[in-house]
């Protein structure tokens, strides 16, 4: 009897499992739908200071989105993130 209680355990445990992964997995799926409704203007500005700014592309609700610039010789710039992951070593 003990035997299948543990089965019966194991199994409400591992279906509590994969439903929490389905909502999980659902919730991102929803969160990238809302990132692609974001509206696009038509044509993008570019918010400054003397050599770096923000160029708006559109809003997301009222967050506006866009890119981090830098003017290089009179023209802005895409700039590209330098960090990386760095490995964990171990001794």
């Amino acid at each position: 009897m003990r035997v299948s209680i543990r089965r019966s355990l194991t199994a409400g445990l591992v279906g509590i499992g994969l439903l929490a992964a389905g909502a999980w997995g659902y919730a991102q799926s929803a969160q990238t739908a809302q990132a692609v409704g974001t509206q696009r203007m038509a044509s993008p500005i570019v918010i400054s200071g003397n050599d770096v700014g923000f160029r708006m592309e559109g809003r997301k609700g009222n967050t506006p989105v866009g890119r981090l610039v830098v003017r290089i010789d009179g023209q802005w710039m895409d700039v590209e993130s330098v960090w990386t992951a760095k490995p964990i070593t171990s001794k």
